[in-house]
């Protein structure tokens, strides 16, 4: 059911890999080159977006109890227009064709629509059954999905006036343009993902790292004083005549919410370092790599209102904080979270095909091989540290695609390779037991 939204994260970012190597070639990279546009939402889309409505579909029964409405119709329908719109809004960016926005905009709008209404309707209709201890992931998961709306929202306008959709209202909305795509990745990153990954890291970073769990101050008051902060910021975005009050109304919500994602990261690193597991497993430094970039993000984003008065440009600033949140922060927790789910998956769905104990059935851990999985993060922390340098120093962005390539064909050699082994043991198990496999 899932498994089909995991396998587009190692082709989609094979594709925004090849994408930022071809801007690497013709120039320039700045925030708003059509390459860059495209590349940044093969990235949001393709990848992350992909991987977490996936681990939604996965996750939530598990955690929480919660089942998302016709789950088999809703994961095809939602993976189908996900995909195609993702390609329709990349390729509408490098072209510059209106019809292809317009495509984008319908084909995202149905995958996020039906989404959004299935897992709201699996909260609804399971609520009474969801599990103790899962209500701090669950107010995470509903900011979240709140947030997805938002973004969802604000990205659709955009692309929608792109292609031409709603030019009639454009005037209307004139002042409030400029800062609607500042607004749309702001939702995106710090409301969307960050919260989803705030969510996910309360339940799968104790449970599959053998961590303390988190305090219990910091999952009762996060999630919903940073969607607090997102709608103060929003709010503040407003145009207005009067900005002698900027400094409250504007930079100190922005400073509280860089503080408040410091101190998660803090924390989850502090947990990290602490595990009761003495050797750290891949998915265990990809979640290192994820904090870190999160804390540099938020120190970043604190300084960033005195960015015009430092020695780097403010768009050198955005590019900067950009790569950290997206694929520092963001594509690393996805690794760390595929290199536990997929496998888990996979064994899952073999034990459940053989009735009784069998000799040959793999363990969950020789899905994937750890030193395999430490050869992708290998490449995909070179590909993090090089793309943060080329935001400063474009020359390194040509190596910084390549890096980001030979990680993504490393992920998909590793998902392939779990892939085959699980076909092989399906095949094992036919022949074993016959008919009633």
């Amino acid at each position: 059911m899932a498994f089909r939204f995991f396998l587009n994260v190692p082709v989609f970012l094979l594709l925004a890999a090849l994408g930022l190597a071809w801007i690497a070639i013709s120039g320039p990279y700045t925030r708003w080159n059509p390459g860059v546009l495209a590349a940044t939402h093969l990235l949001t889309l393709g990848v992350l977006a992909s991987a977490m409505l996936g681990a939604m579909m996965q996750i939530l029964p598990v955690a929480t109890h919660i089942r998302v409405l016709h789950a088999h119709v809703t994961s095809r329908l939602v993976h189908a227009c996900l995909t195609l719109g993702t390609l329709s809004l990349a390729l509408g960016f490098l072209t510059g064709r209106p019809p292809l926005h317009a495509a984008a905009v319908v084909l995202l709008a149905a995958a996020f629509l039906v989404f959004l209404v299935a897992v709201a309707g699996g909260l609804i209709r399971d609520h009474a059954q969801q599990s103790k201890g899962s209500k701090e992931i669950l107010i995470a998961v509903r900011l979240a999905l709140a947030a997805l709306a938002i973004t969802v929202l604000v990205g659709l306008f955009m692309a929608g006036m792109r292609g031409g959709l709603w030019l009639a209202v454009a005037p209307s909305v004139a002042a409030w343009l400029q800062h609607l795509p500042d607004l749309h990745v702001l939702w995106g990153l710090a409301g969307w993902v960050g919260l989803l990954v705030v969510g996910i890291s309360y339940q799968v970073i104790p449970i599959f790292q053998a961590t303390e769990i988190y305090p219990r101050a910091l999952t009762d008051t996060l999630a919903p004083v940073v969607f607090l902060l997102l709608v103060g910021i929003t709010v503040a975005a407003a145009p207005s005549a009067d900005d002698s009050g900027a400094l409250v109304t504007r930079i100190l919500p922005a400073a509280l919410l860089c503080v408040g994602y410091l101190i998660y990261a803090g924390t989850t690193f502090w947990l990290l370092l602490t595990r009761k597991r003495p050797a750290p497993e891949p998915t265990t430094w990809f979640w290192h790599v994820a904090m870190v970039a999160l804390m540099l993000a938020a120190l970043l984003g604190m300084a960033y209102p005195w960015a015009r008065s430092g020695a780097l440009r403010p768009d050198t600033w955005q590019m900067l904080l950009g790569t950290l949140l997206i694929a520092g922060f963001a594509v690393s927790a996805v690794n760390g979270m595929l290199y536990k789910i997929v496998p888990f998956l996979l064994w899952h769905n073999a034990q459940r095909r053989a009735p009784v104990a069998l000799p040959f059935m793999p363990k969950v851990r020789q899905f994937i091989e750890e030193r395999h999985a430490m050869q992708q993060f290998a490449a995909h922390l070179a590909a993090v540290v090089l793309l943060a340098v080329a935001s400063v120093a474009p020359v390194a962005l040509l190596p910084a695609a390549l890096a980001l390539a030979v990680s993504a064909v490393l992920l998909a050699r590793n998902i392939s390779r779990a892939l085959m082994l699980y076909t092989s043991t399906c095949r094992r198990i036919h022949e074993a037991l016959g008919p009633q496999a």
